[in-house]
């Protein structure tokens, strides 16, 4: 049976759900682009992923051993994706790399590249420190996520499988017939494809023969990329249980056995039907919400897994049909369901009140690093996952997405709001006049409580909530003149210090007052 399609109200309610959805944030230019489009022309925009991968990661750091740099590499403003320099300014790049990719979530394009390319982040991660440590790898790991966010799911995993820095973090390079290392046959099931909560599963001597197929591989720091090597490959055949259907891979001999092994046990894996199912749910727990009953299991989950199988493993059009569904826009149960992230609360903020951001690159790049850093304190640090089955909010039971919210991030998520709203970072902080003049009539305050409230909080605010943040506007003044007074002098005298003062320090604490309540952490 088809998932149903939507067919309720389409309005900027629906709009603005499916903004915050599918980017990190929503803005009023992002809503007024959307302003006149139908349902179906928006998803089509926002599944709608440009063709050329974004600018690399820039230079925005001094060398620390100018001798040894490669001058067309590690100078101001230039890219550094191009040469690996071992033992060189890699800490320096791995911040690169960093402010990069919180600059791309920061200045997002209306499309669904950079929630797929977090999605997959978290599905297979690795790290940018730690374990894998090398700058010029996890780029090359970020460009693969983004180049099939999209696209075919088995085709992301065979890439994903030969990426250096997989090999490095789950260990593939060190698997060799010797002494077979299980780590990446392990997760491969595990975490990946199939899941470990099924009931019978794959067994321990699955994932052992899932790491004899995978035997042999190593990364040539050269070219950059995975090669195979036949010595280290166990030759035998690799025998599976019932779960696969007693599968037999036949071992392999020369010097492309490895590519041939590693396409059968695709095969194999991806001809079991829990692969779509187990990857729906997913996808299902980041855009929708993380509790899957009986009923959404059968009227959701297992049409989109039946479309994501028939669809020979497709993301797009599983993405579609979610979009467009009566399911995704049920008020009740998907709308302002679930808590922000921290990522996606630190940029929503940022994005929703139009931050502006310092033109230099070494500027620019240690301001978008602060989101990440803040980010990190609050419990989510982009490009370092806690461990290999990703953060624990998106799979761990019951709580899920609650994990995000403490006594400790939530005084961490009070604090960044405060700093930008207030004193700001580095030069950066939100120009509350400038956000308030682009709301449609901010000299009466009931307007702008009203857009205000819709543009950060998805719920609907009740009267009490209005007349306490009414009372702040105006000071604690009984007349809505009190603030329409105070506006229309500073509009009509911008560079009266006196005046502008008087309504920024009444806007700081009517937005700190807004971005401080439970629902401004909602989605």
């Amino acid at each position: 049976m088809p998932i149903t399609p939507y067919s309720g109200t389409w309005g900027q309610t629906q709009r603005l759900h499916l903004l915050r959805r599918t980017l990190f944030g929503a803005n009023k230019a992002d809503i007024a682009a959307f302003s006149s489009s139908s349902m179906t022309d928006m998803v089509t925009a926002i599944l709608t992923i440009p063709a050329a991968a974004p600018t690399p990661p820039l230079v925005d750091y001094t060398p620390v051993n100018p001798s040894a740099t490669d001058p067309t590499t590690d100078v101001a403003n230039a890219t550094w994706v191009n040469n690996r320099i071992e033992g060189v300014n890699s800490g320096s790049r791995q911040n690169s790399l960093r402010g990069w990719w919180l600059g791309l979530i920061l200045q997002q394009e209306r499309n669904i590249r950079e929630k797929m390319t977090f999605f997959w982040h978290n599905h297979v991660p690795t790290d940018i420190s730690g374990a894998v440590n090398e700058p010029l790898y996890c780029y090359k790991y970020n460009a693969l996520l983004r180049q099939h966010c999209l696209g075919n799911f088995r085709t992301l995993m065979r890439d994903m499988t030969l990426q250096p820095a997989m090999l490095i973090y789950l260990s593939g390079q060190s698997n060799q017939r010797n002494a077979p290392n299980e780590n990446y046959g392990r997760e491969l099931q595990e975490l990946f494809c199939i899941g470990k909560d099924l009931q019978p599963s794959f067994s321990e001597a699955d994932v052992q023969a899932a790491a004899k197929v995978l035997t042999g591989w190593r990364v040539n720091n050269t070219t950059l990329s995975a090669y195979f090597t036949l010595d280290r490959h166990t030759i035998t055949d690799k025998v599976f249980s019932n779960f696969y259907g007693n599968t037999v891979i036949t071992g392999q001999n020369n010097a492309t056995g490895g590519v041939t092994e590693l396409d059968a046990l695709l095969d194999m894996l991806f001809a079991h039907p829990e692969v779509a199912r187990f990857v729906v749910r997913k996808i299902y727990r980041l855009f929708v919400y993380y509790k899957i009953d009986a009923t959404v299991e059968a009227n959701v989950i297992v049409p989109l897994a039946d479309l994501f199988r028939a669809g020979n493993y497709e993301v797009k059009p599983v993405m579609e049909a979610l979009l467009t569904s009566q399911h995704f826009y049920d008020m009740a149960t998907a709308n302002s369901a679930m808590i922000k992230s921290p990522i996606d609360h630190n940029i929503s903020f940022a994005r929703t009140f139009g931050v502006i951001l310092p033109s230099d690159t070494p500027n620019r790049y240690k301001n978008f690093r602060y989101f990440n850093d803040e980010a990190d304190k609050q419990g989510q640090k982009l490009g370092n996952p806690p461990n290999v089955a990703g953060w624990p909010a998106y799979y761990q039971t019951p709580n899920f997405h609650e994990l995000w919210i403490s006594s400790e991030t939530l005084r961490k998520r009070k604090e960044f709001c405060d700093r930008l709203l207030t004193s700001g970072f580095n030069g950066m902080k939100v120009d509350v006049l400038a956000f308030t003049m682009t709301l449609s009539n901010p000299s009466y305050p009931v307007s702008l409580i009203d857009e205000a409230l819709f543009l950060l909080h998805p719920l609907a605010s009740d009267a009490a909530l209005k007349t306490t943040l009414k009372a702040i506007l105006l000071s604690n003044q009984t007349g809505d003149y009190y603030w329409t007074t105070a506006w229309d002098n500073y509009i009509g005298a911008p560079t009266n210090t006196s005046f502008a003062n008087i309504v920024r320090t009444r806007l700081q604490t009517l937005y700190q007052a807004i971005t401080n309540m439970a629902e401004f952490h909602l989605s």
